[in-house]
C-alpha cells in the first residue's frame, strides 16, 4: 500500500499514462446523502475495481483518497468538488490541488472551463510544477482542451462535455466526437462522462482515447436501479396503453 506523502512523486507523467493506456480507470464516487458516500464504503468500491482489473481510481476528497490507499496500489486521480453557481466545480483552486496532493493523490484533476478558475492555465502550471504532480485536465471543448495542454496538462479529459452552460443541456451519450477532436491536435485523451457500454468504450479507444473513466455505470447502485425501474415503468405504460 502507499501513504498519503507528497514527497517525491516516484512516477512521472509519462510513466503513468502508459500504465493507464488502454485500460478503464473507474470513478469511485457518491454525492453527499448518498447511502455509499463513506470513505470506507469508497475504499471497498476501489477494491473491486482493482480486482475487476481496472488501471487507475478516480476518486474525490482527501478523506476518500486515505482511505483508498489503505486498501489498493492503484494510482489514483484525484479531486474536489466545490459548490459553484450551476454545478459542482472540480478543484477550483491551488489550495485544494494541495490538500489532494497530500493526501496521495497521484494525478490530479482540474477543470479548465470558463466557469471555474479564473487562470485554469496558470493552475495547470502551478500544480504540475510546485507540487511536482501530472494534471487531468477537465475540459468541454476543443479550445479549452488545448489551452490545458499548452498549459502543461498530462492529459486531457472529456469529462464537462455537456455539463458547462455553453455545452449543454446533457446529452444521454458521451461526446465521442470531442475525443476525437482532442486526439486529432495530438493531446493525450481521456475519454470521461455518460460512458455506460461497451461498445461506448471501444467506441471512445477507436476515436484515440488513451483511457475511459467510467463512474456511475459501475460504482453508483442507485443510478443503475433508476434507469431499470424506469424501463420497467414505460413497459407499463405500454401495457396499459394496449389494455
Amino acid at each position: 500500500m502507499t501513504n498519503g506523502s507528497s514527497g517525491g512523486k516516484a512516477a512521472s507523467s509519462s510513466d503513468l499514462l502508459r500504465n493507464f493506456g488502454g485500460g478503464l480507470v473507474i470513478s469511485c464516487q457518491a454525492p453527499d446523502g448518498h447511502p455509499l458516500a463513506r470513505p470506507d464504503l469508497i475504499a471497498v468500491m476501489a477494491t473491486c475495481a482493482e480486482l475487476a482489473g481496472a488501471v487507475g481510481l478516480r476518486i474525490c476528497g482527501a478523506d476518500n483518497i486515505r482511505a483508498v490507499k489503505q486498501v489498493t496500489h492503484l494510482p489514483v486521480i484525484g479531486l474536489d468538488k466545490v459548490p459553484g453557481k450551476h454545478r459542482p466545480l472540480i478543484t477550483p483552486s491551488y489550495e485544494h490541488a494541495a490538500r489532494l496532493v497530500e493526501a496521495g493523490a497521484d494525478i490530479v484533476a482540474l477543470e479548465v472551463t470558463a466557469e471555474g478558475a479564473p487562470d485554469p492555465g496558470a493552475m495547470v502550471r502551478r500544480v504540475t510544477e510546485d507540487l511536482r504532480t501530472p494534471v487531468m485536465a477537465d475540459v468541454s471543448t476543443l479550445d479549452e482542451g488545448l489551452m490545458a495542454w499548452n498549459a502543461g496538462a498530462a492529459v486531457v479529459g472529456s469529462t464537462l462535455s455537456g455539463y458547462t452552460a455553453y455545452t449543454g443541456p446533457t446529452p444521454d451519450h458521451p461526446d465521442i466526437a470531442l475525443v476525437k477532436q482532442l486526439y486529432g491536435h495530438g493531446l493525450h485523451v481521456a475519454a470521461e462522462g455518460r460512458y455506460r457500454t461497451e461498445a461506448q468504450v471501444a467506441e471512445a479507444f477507436g476515436a484515440g482515447a488513451s483511457f475511459v473513466v467510467v463512474g456511475g455505470a459501475i460504482t453508483d447502485p442507485v443510478a443503475i436501479a433508476r434507469r431499470l425501474v424506469a424501463a420497467t415503468s414505460l413497459s407499463r405504460d405500454r401495457d396499459r396503453g394496449t389494455q
